[in-house]
């Protein structure tokens, strides 16, 4: 006859199922692959990039038209979207469950005006000390946004604009810096720090210096809208608020 406590500590030793009946491993994925993701983000659209620049005759200093650079974003994701959805396929328990994607119908409206409050509200109060400190101006901290959107020509280049802008980065960068960036963080140092380090990267990864605070405060808002509800949805719709004003400004102006 079997021992109960053998049977109790079987049960004990058993990976934990998860309230839908769905056994729950412990995720090996962590920081490794997040370096690794962001490596091959940014390697592969440095290259492909390149590569796609000189099959159509352009250099990378030249004046190159935003249907073309749009082709250099999919490398780009590689790294943002690929990895985490591998790590999680191969490591953990799919990247639906690890990164916590879901979205509840709150998370639209909500997620959308904290975004547009953080680009219009926010972004000013943290911008315009640094401006006064630099001796810079708005249309230098808007520089770089601005020379994209100047590049989308007619209603199809706006379109464009707001789709690789405004929604498709959103998407990207919520999955890799608040899903697998702010979840490997998480697991080694806790949910503060991971906010603030997830913040920090996410900052960082944009190459814009005069935008580093801002950028740096809007992931941690991202971060703590995942880590208060839960999910990725309040930060994915927050994200695209937030690139949307800018979005819907500049094409106004342009």
């Amino acid at each position: 006859m079997t021992d109960p406590r053998r049977l109790e500590g079987r049960h004990l030793l058993a990976p934990p199922a998860s309230p839908d009946g769905v056994v729950v491993r412990e995720p090996r994925w962590g920081l490794g692959d997040a370096a690794g993701g962001w490596l091959i983000a940014y390697v592969a659209a440095t290259l492909i990039g390149a590569a796609v620049y000189a099959a159509f005759g352009y250099a990378p200093d030249d004046d190159v038209p935003l249907w073309l650079i749009a082709l250099t974003y999919p490398p780009l994701w590689l790294g943002f979207v690929g990895v985490p959805i591998w790590a999680a396929a191969t490591k953990g328990n799919g990247w639906v469950r690890d990164f916590r994607v879901a979205v509840r119908w709150p998370d639209v409206p909500i997620g959308l005006a904290i975004g547009v409050a953080a680009q219009l509200v926010m972004v000013p109060l943290i911008s315009l000390p640094i401006l006064e400190l630099t001796g810079k101006s708005s249309n230098d901290l808007s520089g770089p946004a601005r020379d994209l959107a100047d590049k989308a020509i007619g209603p199809a280049g706006a379109v464009l604009f707001l789709v690789i802008v405004g929604i498709c980065a959103p998407l990207a960068e919520e999955l890799f810096f608040r899903g697998l960036v702010l979840r490997s963080f998480d697991r080694r140092f806790g949910r503060w720090p991971a906010v603030v380090l997830s913040a920090l990267w996410f900052g960082v990864t944009h190459f814009q210096p005069l935008q580093l605070a801002a950028l740096v405060a809007a992931g941690a808002l991202f971060a703590v809208l995942v880590e208060r509800s839960g999910r990725l949805g309040p930060a994915v719709f927050a994200h695209m608020g937030f690139n949307l004003t800018t979005v819907v400004f500049l094409l106004w102006m342009t």
